[in-house]
């Protein structure tokens, strides 16, 4: 893979120089050169699932990591994202918060050097693998937008301290160049079997889509009071971008039975490569022990899995006891006496102990997430196991950033907040419900309402998929909302993540985010 070693660990301060005689004076000069540099980029998008997966979930209600013993302490850093009391300079602002700002900026400087030693070279399919690269690009500013609000804004390979642009700089940045860029990119028909996973207009029309969902906060103004939305929303925009994706003929719905292969679950399983939901995925694969994906061994009891999982990740009572008892969704939930859940061992579906002998039983409820139990707190298993995995990372389910379940909420909010309400639920959520067989919601109810169950499908539908934290930002209750053992609200100012202080350090160009 390119580019490793010559990223700082500050990767908006590029000073160190390359160690590897591969430049892009002397690479990119072929067809098959120039993928492998694209692959680059593609192969960043797998950071997506830890920093910014933890820094996503394990801040809000839907996931939480409780100390077991002597197992998920790690210097408080969990409970310390549980409680947001991190700042740029504690365990968890030098840990997922300073992952996530490398990874992302990491993503960044990957594409600007292959976009930049492609500028000149004629190129095959050229501006395709330009509007890729740019789609991709923009994509990671929009995490950094979303966890940090303005930061440096590099689209060259110049070694530079950069200083950082206003949050509504990156969004408009963000826009500008994802419009750019749909022209250049094909429909995701039009890909061949073995690009699955590559940028389509799809991509280009869900990211922008959820740009213009969380308008509102992203072009809103944070001080150490707290988020002022911004009075201009863009819900007609939302609203125009999310029905082209409906209406482009390419994703549909997985609406089958129960326990077929085109439920609801199957979005999930290893297989999931050719759900018609899919929209912007992140690959996996079983070939590789290091490339699948790892979910399943954060949730799972260490005698469930083989190689043992770490026995971690859950969520509390309220999340659990909010699902309609008759909604499939509810099924992605482990509670209750346990079974082995890798089908390659014999002890697959078969009653497993906890380390003590008894037989492991998963409560739905912790009792103090300091020191719980090995059983305590129900797992989310959204993505089941692979039957081919290798080791304990090997396993194909793709993750889906992007699906059409959520394009019908981003329409569902954007029509409700446009004034038509019971077009919103009775066209777009509804739909949602009944194929996971959940009782339909009435389409009379008011538009505040409306608000608040749109909201509440959205954790029903996405849970575990980290988009919990943007959702309740914009709903007004991240920093504000009481649960389990977060019963005082937090500081209002954590709508931004802290700028981390190897960040500041590195460079002085940057100033600390407000309140920390």
């Amino acid at each position: 893979m390119l580019l490793g070693s010559a990223l700082a660990a500050g990767c908006t301060d590029l000073k160190e120089a390359p160690t590897s005689s591969i430049t892009p004076e002397n690479f990119y000069r072929t067809d098959a050169e120039v993928l492998g540099g694209v692959a680059s980029v593609y192969a960043q998008l797998r950071a997506t699932e830890w920093s910014y997966y933890n820094l996503s979930e394990v801040t809000t209600d839907e996931i939480i990591v409780p100390t077991r013993g002597q197992d998920w302490y790690d210097n408080g850093t969990w409970l310390e994202l549980d409680h947001m009391s991190y700042t740029g300079s504690s365990p968890a602002g030098l840990g997922d918060v300073n992952g996530a700002w490398n990874d992302y900026f990491q993503g960044v400087a990957r594409a600007n050097v292959v976009l930049n030693a492609i500028a000149d070279k004629p190129i095959a399919n050229k501006v395709a693998i330009q509007s890729e690269l740019r789609t991709l690009r923009a994509w990671y500013y929009y995490m950094l937008m979303d966890f940090f609000g303005g930061v440096p804004l590099v689209t060259t390979t110049a070694i530079q301290k950069a200083p950082a642009e206003t949050r509504d700089s990156i969004f408009r940045f963000i826009e500008a160049e994802l419009h750019a860029a749909r022209a250049g990119v094909p429909d995701a028909s039009a890909l061949p079997a073995t690009s699955h996973g590559r940028v389509t207009k799809g991509v280009i029309d869900a990211i922008l889509a959820s740009m213009y969902l969380n308008y509102q906060v992203f072009n809103g103004t944070v001080s150490a009071t707290g988020l002022t939305k911004s009075t201009t929303a863009r819900w007609d925009s939302a609203d125009v971008v999310s029905t082209r994706i409906i209406n482009s003929g390419q994703y549909s719905l997985r609406t089958g039975a129960l326990g077929t292969a085109t439920d609801w679950r199957s979005n999930f399983t290893s297989t999931n490569a050719s759900s018609p939901e899919n929209i912007f995925v992140i690959k996996h694969t079983h070939a590789d022990g290091d490339l699948g994906i790892n979910f399943i061994m954060r949730a799972l009891h260490y005698n469930q899995f083989n190689p043992s999982p770490w026995n971690g990740f859950a969520t509390i009572a309220e999340v659990y006891n909010a699902f309609d008892a008759a909604d499939q969704r509810r099924n992605i939930f482990l509670v209750g006496p346990q079974v082995g859940q890798d089908p390659q061992l014999a002890t697959y579906n078969q009653p497993v102990n906890n380390r003590q002998g008894s037989r492991l039983i998963f409560t739905t409820t912790i009792a103090d997430a300091t020191q719980a139990t090995e059983g305590e707190g129900a797992r989310i298993m959204k993505w089941p196991p692979d039957p081919q995995h290798i080791g304990n990372q090997g396993n194909a389910n793709d993750y889906a950033f992007f699906r059409l379940g959520e394009i019908y909420l981003i329409k569902a909010e954007a029509q409700n907040e446009l004034g038509n309400t019971a077009a919103a639920i009775t066209n777009w959520v509804n739909p949602l419900r009944a194929r996971v067989g959940a009782p339909a919601l009435s389409p009379a109810m008011t538009q505040a309402q409306a608000r608040a169950a749109i909201f509440q499908e959205r954790l029903f539908e996405l849970t575990g998929e980290g988009k919990r934290r943007q959702d309740m930002i914009r709903a007004g209750t991240y920093t504000s909302a009481t649960y389990f053992n977060n019963t005082t609200a937090r500081a209002p100012y954590k709508v931004l993540m802290p700028i981390p202080q190897t960040q500041l350090d590195n460079n002085s160009n940057l100033k600390q985010n407000p309140g920390y």
